[in-house]
């Protein structure tokens, strides 16, 4: 998101946040900065699970400012080349695969030793989807690295697939680690029957952001 200063005197900013319909709120963005007149800023803002069922427009930033009583100002967001509309839709379209195609990872409690990669499996199952389901690639995060043996092809009389993958610290550098937004939002693109591959994600439940958080201190403390 950017933020411009268009008057005349310098504006301190707290934090920004999305305000649209079409997402969840999501907890505003700490980002302390003095603009001056003139000035502008890029700052990488959080947004919530979207609904489906809800435009995202119209939609506002919510940007913290230091002198006032607390509440933000609330700012109509333009968003050039329809940002936002593009990643309400991807997101939507996530979901849809999601139903049509359930993946569940299943990661092992520890790796073999300390600093190797955590085994894991990808179980793909057959949801309203038919015929071939094909998973093409999977892809990590800023904190993370996945890699796995793909494509592989769940077949039209199967209802069943178990991809062998691994999970490794990408990154262990301190600013890494304290600043990463969304260390748990892998991608996943899959393909059904003659289609081409859609943009999905693997879902990582509470308990298995534990044992990566658990695996990524351990392995990146024996790294260093």
């Amino acid at each position: 998101m950017r933020i411009a200063n268009t008057g005349d005197a310098p504006v301190a900013v707290t934090s920004v946040a999305l305000d649209s319909p079409g997402f969840e709120a999501a907890p505003a963005t700490r980002r302390e900065v003095e603009l001056g007149p003139g000035n502008r800023i890029d700052v990488e803002t959080e947004y919530g699970p979207v609904r489906c069922d809800t435009s995202p427009e119209p939609a506002y930033a919510l940007i913290g400012v230091a002198d006032r009583d607390g509440s933000p100002v609330r700012v109509p967001l333009a968003a050039p080349y329809d940002v936002l509309s593009r990643i309400h839709d991807d997101d939507c379209a996530a979901q849809d695969l999601a139903r049509a195609v359930p993946v569940t990872l299943i990661p092992a409690a520890a790796p073999p030793e300390p600093t190797a990669p955590l085994p894991a499996q990808l179980v793909v199952s057959r949801g309203t989807a038919s015929g071939d389901v094909r998973v093409d690639e999977i892809g990590g995060s800023v904190l993370y690295a996945l890699h796995g043996a793909l494509p592989a092809t769940m077949r039209a009389d199967e209802d069943r697939l178990s991809v062998d993958i691994t999970i490794d610290a990408a990154r262990c550098d301190p600013h890494a680690l304290a600043e990463a937004k969304k260390p748990f939002v892998f991608p996943l693109w899959i393909a059904v029957g003659s289609s081409e591959p859609e943009y999905s994600r693997i879902p990582v439940s509470e308990e298995n952001r534990r044992i990566l958080t658990n695996y990524l201190t351990a392995t990146c403390g024996a790294r260093r």
